[in-house]
């Protein structure tokens, strides 16, 4: 039996592809904005380009610090996901599993720091790395970075190791094993979609974050890839196929890795996100 085709649907569905296309339009529109020579972009931002041509993107890899950029990227967003996807599953595997004393008082701790907005903190966070001398180092950004993502990603792990049946654990226990094994042999594994769930948005943030980056990195050496866009932007005037290549440059490990992971991603999100 075939649906009736309704008023009511029509209007859904075209409401959703407006706004899909709302969502998809500034991607197109950057990546063929891309492809002009900077006279014809200052003509017109919104026309198809009538000549294209990668000048932009030969442009970007002359020059040389976009390796450098693209290394210091990669390096903070692996490293701080790293970081964030170990602590935030010890610590949700602790709430989850086990009742003691706090536990309400440390769980809303770290739902708090979703609360908290990142432009208040700039400045308090800047005067300490400044007195205690860490400010322009390889290192630099990993501490708020991983500091700032265990919020979410305590939230959603916690959510998703307290659905698993915790007589999966004791029985483990009485077999003999520890609760190391417990936790990384036995229920780690379990948990991988909510795991790549939050290494996604980890590295997500990591990659495009900007404000600490900002703040807290002046040496060039260090400067990871949201930083180094503003290669192409001077005092007077901006060089915007440039600036777009360099845009399309940078998403496109986030968008490979979204390709990847999509559906681990959903599985995690609908896992997670709800309480039991």
């Amino acid at each position: 039996m075939t649906g009736r085709i309704t008023l009511p649907a029509i209007l859904i569905n075209a409401a959703l592809i407006l706004f899909a296309l709302t969502t998809i339009f500034p991607m197109i529109w950057v990546i063929y904005n891309s492809l002009k020579s900077t006279a014809a972009f200052s003509e017109s931002i919104f026309a198809l380009p009538s000549d294209p041509t990668f000048r932009a993107y030969v442009q970007i890899f002359e020059v040389g610090t976009v390796w450098t950029a693209m290394w210091n990227s990669l390096f903070y967003a692996v490293a701080s996901t790293t970081l964030i996807v170990l602590l935030s599953y010890c610590i949700a595997y602790v709430l989850a599993r086990f009742e003691f004393p706090g536990r309400a008082a440390v769980f809303s701790f770290f739902i708090l720091g979703l609360l908290l907005p990142i432009p208040a903190l700039l400045v308090p966070v800047f005067m300490q790395y400044r007195t205690i001398g860490i400010l322009d180092t390889q290192f630099t950004l990993l501490i708020p970075y991983t500091a700032f993502g265990l919020s979410l990603a305590v939230f959603l792990m916690e959510g998703y190791i307290r659905k698993i049946p915790v007589e999966l654990d004791e029985a483990a226990h009485v077999d003999g094993a520890s609760l190391f094994t417990v936790m990384f042999v036995i229920v780690f594994p379990i948990c991988r979609p909510i795991v790549a769930t939050v290494a996604l948005l980890s590295f997500l943030h990591s990659w495009n974050e900007f404000a600490f980056a900002t703040t807290l990195i002046r040496d060039e050496s260090y400067k990871p890839i949201p930083l180094w866009l503003r290669t192409f932007g001077g005092q007077y005037a901006t060089d915007y196929p440039a600036l777009m290549a360099g845009m399309v440059l940078a998403s496109v490990p986030i968008i490979v890795l979204f390709i990847f992971f999509r559906e681990k991603i959903v599985e995690g999100f609908a896992g997670g996100a709800v309480k039991a």
